[in-house]
Protein backbone atom coordinates (compact mmCIF):
# COMPACT_ATOMS: atom_id res chain seq x y z
CA UNK A 1 0.00 0.00 0.00
CA UNK A 2 1.19 3.21 -1.46
CA UNK A 3 2.51 5.80 1.41
CA UNK A 4 -0.03 9.24 1.61
CA UNK A 5 2.20 11.99 -0.19
CA UNK A 6 2.93 15.06 2.47
CA UNK A 7 2.19 18.34 1.50
CA UNK A 8 5.64 20.13 0.00
CA UNK A 9 6.39 23.48 2.49
CA UNK A 10 8.11 24.73 -0.55
CA UNK A 11 4.97 24.75 -2.86
CA UNK A 12 2.99 28.08 -3.24
CA UNK A 13 -0.66 28.40 -1.98
CA UNK A 14 -3.06 30.61 -3.75
CA UNK A 15 -5.03 32.08 -1.04
CA UNK A 16 -7.33 34.75 -3.22
CA UNK A 17 -7.61 37.03 -6.20
CA UNK A 18 -6.73 40.91 -5.69
CA UNK A 19 -8.44 42.90 -8.47
CA UNK A 20 -7.84 46.76 -8.28
CA UNK A 21 -11.09 49.05 -9.74
CA UNK A 22 -10.43 52.99 -10.49
CA UNK A 23 -13.12 54.16 -8.28
CA UNK A 24 -16.02 53.89 -5.46
CA UNK A 25 -18.64 53.36 -8.04
CA UNK A 26 -16.80 51.34 -10.20
CA UNK A 27 -15.86 49.18 -6.97
CA UNK A 28 -19.68 49.28 -5.52
CA UNK A 29 -20.51 47.97 -8.78
CA UNK A 30 -17.80 45.35 -9.30
CA UNK A 31 -18.77 43.82 -5.71
CA UNK A 32 -22.33 43.23 -6.48
CA UNK A 33 -21.78 41.78 -9.72
CA UNK A 34 -19.92 39.29 -7.93
CA UNK A 35 -22.19 38.70 -5.07
CA UNK A 36 -24.97 38.34 -7.66
CA UNK A 37 -22.83 35.69 -9.12
CA UNK A 38 -22.80 33.41 -5.77
CA UNK A 39 -19.38 34.41 -4.38
CA UNK A 40 -19.60 34.55 -0.34
CA UNK A 41 -16.08 35.51 0.13
CA UNK A 42 -15.35 38.67 -0.89
CA UNK A 43 -13.97 42.09 0.47
CA UNK A 44 -13.53 45.44 -0.21
CA UNK A 45 -10.96 47.85 0.44
CA UNK A 46 -10.63 51.28 0.44
CA UNK A 47 -8.97 54.37 1.52
CA UNK A 48 -12.50 55.76 3.30
CA UNK A 49 -15.79 54.42 4.07
CA UNK A 50 -18.39 53.94 1.00
CA UNK A 51 -22.06 54.39 1.28
CA UNK A 52 -23.24 51.05 -0.35
CA UNK A 53 -20.30 48.62 -0.17
CA UNK A 54 -22.24 46.71 2.68
CA UNK A 55 -25.06 46.11 0.61
CA UNK A 56 -23.10 45.18 -2.62
CA UNK A 57 -21.19 42.88 -0.55
CA UNK A 58 -24.40 41.47 1.01
CA UNK A 59 -22.40 41.51 4.44
CA UNK A 60 -24.24 39.98 7.01
CA UNK A 61 -25.38 41.94 10.11
CA UNK A 62 -22.50 41.78 12.78
CA UNK A 63 -22.75 40.10 15.96
CA UNK A 64 -21.04 42.54 18.26
CA UNK A 65 -23.62 44.84 18.93
CA UNK A 66 -25.91 41.84 20.21
CA UNK A 67 -23.03 40.64 21.98
CA UNK A 68 -22.57 44.06 23.76
CA UNK A 69 -26.07 44.40 24.39
CA UNK A 70 -26.34 40.73 26.19
CA UNK A 71 -23.20 42.18 28.19
CA UNK A 72 -24.85 45.07 29.41
CA UNK A 73 -28.07 43.17 30.77
CA UNK A 74 -25.41 40.50 32.42
CA UNK A 75 -24.08 43.66 34.29
CA UNK A 76 -28.07 44.74 34.67
CA UNK A 77 -28.88 41.51 36.35
CA UNK A 78 -25.40 41.06 38.65
CA UNK A 79 -25.74 44.31 40.21
CA UNK A 80 -29.22 43.88 41.12
CA UNK A 81 -28.46 40.80 42.45
CA UNK A 82 -25.55 41.60 44.30
CA UNK A 83 -27.10 44.85 45.97
CA UNK A 84 -30.03 42.59 46.56
CA UNK A 85 -28.00 40.13 48.49
CA UNK A 86 -25.96 42.75 50.54
CA UNK A 87 -28.27 44.82 51.75
CA UNK A 88 -31.39 42.88 51.30
CA UNK A 89 -31.02 39.45 51.44
CA UNK A 90 -32.44 37.82 54.69
CA UNK A 91 -29.41 37.23 57.36
CA UNK A 92 -26.98 34.31 57.30
CA UNK A 93 -28.51 33.87 53.60
CA UNK A 94 -25.51 31.35 51.95
CA UNK A 95 -24.89 31.97 48.52
CA UNK A 96 -21.91 29.69 46.78
CA UNK A 97 -20.48 29.42 50.41
CA UNK A 98 -20.60 33.08 51.57
CA UNK A 99 -23.34 34.70 53.72
CA UNK A 100 -24.92 37.99 53.18
CA UNK A 101 -24.20 40.42 55.94
CA UNK A 102 -26.83 42.17 57.85
CA UNK A 103 -29.88 44.33 56.75
CA UNK A 104 -29.19 47.52 57.55
CA UNK A 105 -31.93 50.10 58.36
CA UNK A 106 -31.26 54.19 57.51
CA UNK A 107 -33.89 56.16 58.50
CA UNK A 108 -36.83 53.96 57.39
CA UNK A 109 -35.88 53.65 53.76
CA UNK A 110 -36.36 49.90 52.10
CA UNK A 111 -34.00 47.65 52.06
CA UNK A 112 -33.86 47.17 48.33
CA UNK A 113 -34.71 50.23 46.13
CA UNK A 114 -34.40 50.95 42.42
CA UNK A 115 -33.56 54.48 42.87
CA UNK A 116 -30.92 53.90 45.14
CA UNK A 117 -29.22 51.32 43.25
CA UNK A 118 -29.75 52.81 39.94
CA UNK A 119 -25.61 54.57 40.50
CA UNK A 120 -24.08 51.03 41.19
CA UNK A 121 -26.12 49.44 38.09
CA UNK A 122 -25.32 52.00 35.61
CA UNK A 123 -21.82 51.45 36.37
CA UNK A 124 -21.51 48.02 35.82
CA UNK A 125 -23.46 47.78 32.82
CA UNK A 126 -21.11 50.70 31.33
CA UNK A 127 -18.29 47.93 32.65
CA UNK A 128 -19.75 45.30 30.94
CA UNK A 129 -20.68 46.72 27.92
CA UNK A 130 -17.33 48.65 27.21
CA UNK A 131 -14.76 45.49 28.40
CA UNK A 132 -17.25 43.12 26.16
CA UNK A 133 -17.21 45.85 22.86
CA UNK A 134 -13.46 46.29 22.91
CA UNK A 135 -12.44 42.79 23.25
CA UNK A 136 -15.30 41.57 21.03
CA UNK A 137 -14.12 43.23 18.25
CA UNK A 138 -10.55 41.75 18.29
CA UNK A 139 -11.86 38.53 18.54
CA UNK A 140 -14.31 38.85 15.90
CA UNK A 141 -11.73 40.87 13.98
CA UNK A 142 -9.04 37.65 14.48
CA UNK A 143 -6.93 40.56 16.16
CA UNK A 144 -3.80 40.81 16.62
CA UNK A 145 -2.72 39.80 13.11
CA UNK A 146 0.98 40.02 12.93
CA UNK A 147 0.97 39.83 8.85
CA UNK A 148 -0.83 39.12 6.16
CA UNK A 149 -0.07 38.22 2.80
CA UNK A 150 -1.69 41.01 0.82
CA UNK A 151 0.90 43.25 2.03
CA UNK A 152 3.70 41.91 0.61
CA UNK A 153 1.72 43.43 -2.81
CA UNK A 154 3.13 46.59 -4.02
CA UNK A 155 -0.26 47.47 -5.93
CA UNK A 156 -1.95 47.14 -2.49
CA UNK A 157 -0.51 49.37 -0.24
CA UNK A 158 -2.39 51.77 -2.34
CA UNK A 159 -5.25 51.02 -0.46
CA UNK A 160 -4.62 53.68 2.22
CA UNK A 161 -4.16 56.33 -0.39
CA UNK A 162 -5.98 56.21 -3.74
CA UNK A 163 -6.62 52.51 -4.23
CA UNK A 164 -9.96 50.51 -4.37
CA UNK A 165 -9.80 46.70 -4.40
CA UNK A 166 -11.86 43.56 -4.20
CA UNK A 167 -10.60 40.35 -2.84
CA UNK A 168 -12.21 36.86 -3.73
CA UNK A 169 -10.82 34.42 -1.14
CA UNK A 170 -10.01 31.09 -1.73
CA UNK A 171 -12.07 29.47 1.02
CA UNK A 172 -15.06 30.98 -0.94
CA UNK A 173 -17.04 27.61 -2.41
CA UNK A 174 -17.34 28.52 -5.99
CA UNK A 175 -13.40 29.87 -5.82
CA UNK A 176 -11.37 29.08 -8.45
CA UNK A 177 -8.56 31.15 -10.01
CA UNK A 178 -9.56 31.38 -13.73
CA UNK A 179 -13.12 31.32 -13.05
CA UNK A 180 -12.43 34.05 -10.29
CA UNK A 181 -9.76 35.97 -12.02
CA UNK A 182 -12.26 36.06 -14.85
CA UNK A 183 -15.04 37.67 -13.08
CA UNK A 184 -13.05 40.15 -11.60
CA UNK A 185 -11.57 40.95 -15.24
CA UNK A 186 -15.59 41.35 -16.73
CA UNK A 187 -16.59 43.72 -13.51
CA UNK A 188 -14.11 46.12 -15.13
CA UNK A 189 -10.75 45.39 -12.87
CA UNK A 190 -7.96 47.56 -13.99
CA UNK A 191 -5.59 44.97 -12.89
CA UNK A 192 -5.65 41.33 -11.23
CA UNK A 193 -3.15 39.35 -9.51
CA UNK A 194 -3.12 35.94 -7.43
CA UNK A 195 -2.32 36.17 -3.55
CA UNK A 196 -0.36 33.12 -2.30
CA UNK A 197 1.15 32.47 1.07
CA UNK A 198 5.13 32.45 1.05
CA UNK A 199 6.66 29.45 1.31
CA UNK A 200 9.68 29.26 2.47
CA UNK A 201 9.95 26.16 3.45
CA UNK A 202 11.75 27.01 7.30
CA UNK A 203 10.24 26.76 11.08
CA UNK A 204 10.61 28.68 13.85
CA UNK A 205 13.60 27.77 15.94
CA UNK A 206 12.81 25.02 19.31
CA UNK A 207 14.77 27.39 21.35
CA UNK A 208 12.35 29.59 20.62
CA UNK A 209 9.76 27.76 22.05
CA UNK A 210 11.49 26.87 24.92
CA UNK A 211 12.59 30.57 26.02
CA UNK A 212 9.14 31.60 25.45
CA UNK A 213 7.48 29.09 27.84
CA UNK A 214 10.42 29.70 30.79
CA UNK A 215 9.77 33.27 30.12
CA UNK A 216 6.16 32.82 30.70
CA UNK A 217 6.33 30.49 33.80
CA UNK A 218 8.54 32.91 35.76
CA UNK A 219 6.45 35.72 34.49
CA UNK A 220 3.60 34.10 36.56
CA UNK A 221 6.04 33.54 39.67
CA UNK A 222 5.05 37.02 41.16
CA UNK A 223 1.77 37.31 41.63
CA UNK A 224 1.82 33.39 42.64
CA UNK A 225 4.04 34.42 45.24
CA UNK A 226 1.65 37.82 46.28
CA UNK A 227 -1.58 35.88 46.34
CA UNK A 228 0.27 33.03 48.49
CA UNK A 229 1.39 35.47 50.81
CA UNK A 230 -1.97 37.41 50.88
CA UNK A 231 -4.41 34.19 51.73
CA UNK A 232 -1.69 32.76 54.68
CA UNK A 233 -0.70 34.13 58.19
CA UNK A 234 2.94 34.68 58.17
CA UNK A 235 4.84 35.23 61.63
CA UNK A 236 7.27 37.48 59.78
CA UNK A 237 6.44 41.55 58.49
CA UNK A 238 5.32 41.89 55.17
CA UNK A 239 8.52 43.48 52.85
CA UNK A 240 7.58 47.15 52.17
CA UNK A 241 8.81 48.63 49.08
CA UNK A 242 7.94 52.29 50.35
CA UNK A 243 9.09 52.33 53.80
CA UNK A 244 7.83 55.81 54.46
CA UNK A 245 3.81 54.74 53.37
CA UNK A 246 3.77 51.96 55.68
CA UNK A 247 6.25 53.27 58.48
CA UNK A 248 5.97 56.67 58.70
CA UNK A 249 5.64 58.96 62.13
CA UNK A 250 2.23 59.42 62.86
CA UNK A 251 -0.15 59.16 65.39
CA UNK A 252 -4.12 57.96 64.88
CA UNK A 253 -6.94 59.45 66.52
CA UNK A 254 -8.01 59.03 69.95
CA UNK A 255 -4.63 56.96 70.70
CA UNK A 256 -1.76 57.53 73.52
CA UNK A 257 1.75 58.53 72.66
CA UNK A 258 4.72 59.22 74.96
CA UNK A 259 5.67 62.15 72.98
CA UNK A 260 3.79 64.63 75.02
CA UNK A 261 3.50 64.97 78.60
CA UNK A 262 -0.12 64.68 78.57
CA UNK A 263 -0.39 61.17 76.91
CA UNK A 264 -2.66 62.23 74.34
CA UNK A 265 -1.98 62.30 70.32
CA UNK A 266 -3.49 65.14 69.57
CA UNK A 267 -2.88 68.53 70.46
CA UNK A 268 -5.63 70.76 72.04
CA UNK A 269 -6.27 74.40 70.54
CA UNK A 270 -3.75 77.02 72.23
CA UNK A 271 -6.03 78.41 74.73
CA UNK A 272 -7.12 82.40 73.41
CA UNK A 273 -6.24 81.89 69.57
CA UNK A 274 -8.33 83.04 66.66
CA UNK A 275 -8.33 81.75 63.64
CA UNK A 276 -8.25 84.48 61.16
CA UNK A 277 -11.34 85.76 60.33
CA UNK A 278 -12.77 83.91 63.06
CA UNK A 279 -13.46 86.14 65.59
CA UNK A 280 -16.76 86.71 66.94
CA UNK A 281 -17.55 89.40 69.26
CA UNK A 282 -20.64 90.66 68.25
CA UNK A 283 -22.80 89.12 70.84
CA UNK A 284 -26.11 90.47 69.44
CA UNK A 285 -25.47 88.93 66.36
CA UNK A 286 -23.66 85.20 67.43
CA UNK A 287 -25.31 85.08 70.90
CA UNK A 288 -28.99 87.09 70.69
CA UNK A 289 -27.99 89.02 73.70
CA UNK A 290 -27.96 92.59 74.14
CA UNK A 291 -24.40 93.73 75.39
CA UNK A 292 -24.68 96.40 77.25
CA UNK A 293 -28.03 95.73 79.29
CA UNK A 294 -26.98 92.32 80.94
CA UNK A 295 -29.34 90.86 83.69
CA UNK A 296 -26.65 90.86 87.07
CA UNK A 297 -24.73 87.55 86.91
CA UNK A 298 -25.47 86.51 83.46
CA UNK A 299 -21.82 88.10 82.28
CA UNK A 300 -19.68 85.12 82.95
CA UNK A 301 -22.50 82.93 81.22
CA UNK A 302 -22.50 85.26 78.02
CA UNK A 303 -18.33 85.25 77.77
CA UNK A 304 -18.68 81.30 78.14
CA UNK A 305 -20.90 81.50 74.98
CA UNK A 306 -18.47 83.55 72.80
CA UNK A 307 -15.59 81.70 73.99
CA UNK A 308 -17.81 78.59 72.41
CA UNK A 309 -18.53 79.91 69.53
CA UNK A 310 -14.81 80.95 69.23
CA UNK A 311 -13.55 78.04 69.56
CA UNK A 312 -15.92 76.29 66.87
CA UNK A 313 -16.24 78.17 63.89
CA UNK A 314 -19.88 78.91 62.56
CA UNK A 315 -21.09 77.24 59.73
CA UNK A 316 -20.59 78.85 56.21
CA UNK A 317 -23.30 80.65 54.91
CA UNK A 318 -23.00 78.14 51.65
CA UNK A 319 -26.09 75.95 50.75
CA UNK A 320 -23.91 72.85 50.93
CA UNK A 321 -25.64 69.51 51.84
CA UNK A 322 -27.92 70.99 53.89
CA UNK A 323 -30.83 68.95 53.39
CA UNK A 324 -29.26 65.61 54.87
CA UNK A 325 -29.18 67.23 58.18
CA UNK A 326 -32.87 66.73 58.60
CA UNK A 327 -31.87 62.83 59.59
CA UNK A 328 -29.26 64.27 62.21
CA UNK A 329 -32.10 66.12 63.91
CA UNK A 330 -34.41 63.10 63.53
CA UNK A 331 -31.47 60.93 65.36
CA UNK A 332 -31.27 63.76 68.20
CA UNK A 333 -35.03 63.60 68.61
CA UNK A 334 -35.26 59.82 68.94
CA UNK A 335 -32.34 58.97 70.90
CA UNK A 336 -32.68 57.01 74.15
CA UNK A 337 -33.69 58.48 77.20
CA UNK A 338 -32.95 57.75 80.55
CA UNK A 339 -36.72 59.11 81.65
CA UNK A 340 -39.49 59.56 79.26
CA UNK A 341 -41.98 62.68 79.09
CA UNK A 342 -44.69 63.69 77.62
CA UNK A 343 -45.97 66.35 75.80
CA UNK A 344 -47.29 68.82 78.64
CA UNK A 345 -43.43 68.29 80.13
CA UNK A 346 -41.90 68.68 76.88
CA UNK A 347 -44.30 71.99 76.49
CA UNK A 348 -43.53 73.50 79.99
CA UNK A 349 -40.22 72.23 81.23
CA UNK A 350 -39.93 72.65 84.97
CA UNK A 351 -37.55 75.90 86.51
CA UNK A 352 -34.03 75.06 88.13
CA UNK A 353 -34.00 77.55 91.07
CA UNK A 354 -30.29 77.12 90.66
CA UNK A 355 -30.39 78.56 86.97
CA UNK A 356 -28.13 81.29 86.26
CA UNK A 357 -30.47 84.49 85.30
CA UNK A 358 -31.44 85.01 82.00
CA UNK A 359 -29.38 87.39 79.88
CA UNK A 360 -31.23 89.98 78.22
CA UNK A 361 -32.10 88.13 74.76
CA UNK A 362 -32.64 90.99 72.00
CA UNK A 363 -36.27 91.54 71.09
CA UNK A 364 -34.97 92.05 67.51
CA UNK A 365 -33.36 90.60 64.55
CA UNK A 366 -29.56 92.27 64.37
CA UNK A 367 -29.70 92.51 60.69
CA UNK A 368 -32.46 94.04 58.47
CA UNK A 369 -35.89 91.96 58.22
CA UNK A 370 -37.03 91.60 54.46
CA UNK A 371 -39.23 89.55 52.65
CA UNK A 372 -36.02 86.97 51.18
CA UNK A 373 -35.31 87.10 54.73
CA UNK A 374 -38.78 85.84 55.57
CA UNK A 375 -39.04 83.27 52.71
CA UNK A 376 -35.27 81.79 53.54
CA UNK A 377 -36.20 80.88 57.04
CA UNK A 378 -39.28 79.53 56.10
CA UNK A 379 -36.93 77.31 53.37
CA UNK A 380 -34.81 76.46 55.95
CA UNK A 381 -37.34 75.78 58.69
CA UNK A 382 -39.22 73.06 56.46
CA UNK A 383 -35.66 71.71 55.81
CA UNK A 384 -34.54 71.40 59.35
CA UNK A 385 -37.08 71.76 61.91
CA UNK A 386 -40.50 70.38 59.97
CA UNK A 387 -39.55 66.66 60.09
CA UNK A 388 -39.91 67.07 64.19
CA UNK A 389 -42.33 70.53 64.43
CA UNK A 390 -43.93 69.83 61.95
CA UNK A 391 -44.58 72.71 59.06
CA UNK A 392 -46.74 74.47 61.15
CA UNK A 393 -44.57 74.31 64.67
CA UNK A 394 -47.49 72.12 66.74
CA UNK A 395 -44.40 69.36 67.28
CA UNK A 396 -46.57 66.99 64.29
CA UNK A 397 -43.74 66.25 62.14
CA UNK A 398 -43.60 63.46 60.58
CA UNK A 399 -40.94 61.68 62.69
CA UNK A 400 -43.07 62.32 66.32
CA UNK A 401 -45.82 60.90 64.09
CA UNK A 402 -43.89 57.53 63.38
CA UNK A 403 -42.27 57.69 67.17
CA UNK A 404 -46.04 58.13 68.61
CA UNK A 405 -47.42 55.21 66.26
CA UNK A 406 -44.57 52.71 67.38
CA UNK A 407 -45.45 53.65 70.95
CA UNK A 408 -41.63 54.43 72.04
CA UNK A 409 -41.90 54.45 75.40
CA UNK A 410 -38.68 56.56 75.81
CA UNK A 411 -39.85 59.46 72.81
CA UNK A 412 -39.41 63.34 73.87
CA UNK A 413 -42.22 64.80 72.10
CA UNK A 414 -40.99 68.25 69.96
CA UNK A 415 -41.74 71.48 71.25
CA UNK A 416 -45.40 73.23 70.23
CA UNK A 417 -44.14 76.52 69.33
CA UNK A 418 -47.58 77.71 70.04
CA UNK A 419 -47.30 77.29 73.38
CA UNK A 420 -47.44 80.01 76.12
CA UNK A 421 -43.96 79.05 76.96
CA UNK A 422 -42.21 79.55 73.45
CA UNK A 423 -44.79 82.51 72.38
CA UNK A 424 -43.28 84.63 75.19
CA UNK A 425 -39.57 84.14 74.54
CA UNK A 426 -37.76 86.90 72.51
CA UNK A 427 -36.64 86.03 69.72
CA UNK A 428 -33.09 85.96 70.81
CA UNK A 429 -33.82 83.09 73.33
CA UNK A 430 -35.14 81.18 70.21
CA UNK A 431 -31.89 82.04 68.15
CA UNK A 432 -30.15 80.62 71.21
CA UNK A 433 -32.12 77.31 71.25
CA UNK A 434 -31.57 76.61 67.40
CA UNK A 435 -27.63 77.47 68.20
CA UNK A 436 -27.28 75.02 70.90
CA UNK A 437 -30.32 73.24 71.24
CA UNK A 438 -32.39 72.09 74.15
CA UNK A 439 -32.70 68.94 76.10
CA UNK A 440 -33.37 66.57 73.65
CA UNK A 441 -32.82 69.12 71.08
CA UNK A 442 -29.38 68.88 68.98
CA UNK A 443 -28.12 72.69 68.48
CA UNK A 444 -27.73 73.34 64.83
CA UNK A 445 -24.48 75.88 64.92
CA UNK A 446 -22.51 73.81 62.85
CA UNK A 447 -24.88 72.80 59.98
CA UNK A 448 -26.87 76.71 59.63
CA UNK A 449 -25.05 79.76 59.10
CA UNK A 450 -25.66 82.37 61.52
CA UNK A 451 -27.77 84.65 59.24
CA UNK A 452 -30.31 81.42 58.21
CA UNK A 453 -30.69 80.84 62.08
CA UNK A 454 -32.13 84.11 62.61
CA UNK A 455 -34.36 83.45 58.99
CA UNK A 456 -35.61 80.79 60.95
CA UNK A 457 -36.11 82.64 64.47
CA UNK A 458 -38.60 84.99 62.78
CA UNK A 459 -40.26 82.67 60.61
CA UNK A 460 -40.85 80.60 63.63
CA UNK A 461 -42.63 84.20 65.34
CA UNK A 462 -44.51 84.82 62.26
CA UNK A 463 -46.10 81.50 62.52
CA UNK A 464 -46.83 81.94 65.88
CA UNK A 465 -48.31 85.69 65.49
CA UNK A 466 -50.55 83.79 62.83
CA UNK A 467 -52.41 81.75 65.19
CA UNK A 468 -53.52 85.38 67.01
CA UNK A 469 -53.65 87.37 63.71
CA UNK A 470 -57.07 89.53 63.13
CA UNK A 471 -58.74 90.86 60.02
CA UNK A 472 -57.25 94.32 60.72
CA UNK A 473 -53.71 92.65 60.59
CA UNK A 474 -53.76 91.72 56.68
CA UNK A 475 -53.60 94.20 54.04
CA UNK A 476 -56.48 95.79 52.56
CA UNK A 477 -55.20 94.18 49.13
CA UNK A 478 -54.16 90.61 50.64
CA UNK A 479 -57.69 90.40 52.38
CA UNK A 480 -59.10 90.82 49.20
CA UNK A 481 -57.65 88.01 47.35
CA UNK A 482 -58.39 85.50 50.03
CA UNK A 483 -61.96 86.79 49.99
CA UNK A 484 -62.26 86.24 46.21
CA UNK A 485 -60.66 83.00 46.41
CA UNK A 486 -63.40 81.55 48.66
Amino acid sequence: MAKKKKPDNNEPQTLGVLAQYSGADELVAAARKLTDQGYKKVEAFSPFPIHGIDEALKAPAPLLPWVVLGAGLTGLFVALGMQYYMNAAPENAELFGYYSPYQFKISGKPFFSLPANIPVTFELIILFSSLTAFFGMLVFNKLPTLSNPLFRSERFRKATDNGFFLYVDAKDPKFAVNSATSALSNAGAEAVETIEQEATGHTLPGMIHWVGALSTAAALLPPLWMAAAATRPSATPRYSIFWDMDYQDKFKPQTQSTLFADGRSARPHVPGTIGRGGMRDDTRMYLGIEPDAEVAGSRLRTEALLASYNAQPDAPPADGAEEDTADASAEGEESASDEAATPAAAATPPVDPNAPPEPNWVTLPPMPVTEAMMDRGQQRFNIYCAACHGRGGFGDGLIAQRALQLQQPTWVPPTNVHTEYVTKQPIGKIFNTISNGIRKMPGYKEQISVEDRWAISLYVQALQREQTAKEADVPTETLQQLRRQK
